[in-house]
């Protein structure tokens, strides 16, 4: 998990590895809370939806705000706030998705184009 706490020097831009390192922070975060059934069903999910989640490393932008909300997130655990690491970690999560959608909806569109 340090990974995401390295200087902005050290920070890897290989979209392939950023994208499982995202991968595996994500569970680790679910195995914390100890409940085995919950690891599962994020494992699950985690499996159908790689593909999708792997758009958010498409551009180097995003891949510098996910190591700066990571790091701000296992600081806040660290720190034991709990609270603040839920909030960040629920807007980590959002503004995730509404990049990928908007990266989806892109590329649907110049795809239309090209035909």
């Amino acid at each position: 998990m340090a990974l995401w706490l390295v200087p902005v020097a050290q920070r890897s831009a290989d979209t392939a590895q950023v994208s499982l390192w995202d991968e595996a922070f994500h569970c680790a975060l679910v195995d914390a809370a100890g409940n085995p059934e919950m690891a599962r069903v994020h494992r699950e999910v985690t499996d159908r939806i790689r593909i999708i989640r792997r758009l958010d490393f498409t551009k180097q932008a995003r891949i510098d705000a996910t190591y700066d909300e990571h790091g701000q997130i296992l600081t806040a655990i660290r720190a034991k706030r709990g609270d603040q690491a839920a909030l960040l970690l629920r807007a980590h999560i959002e503004t995730s998705q509404a990049e990928v959608r908007k990266i989806t909806l892109h590329q649907v569109h110049m795809a239309r184009q090209s035909t």
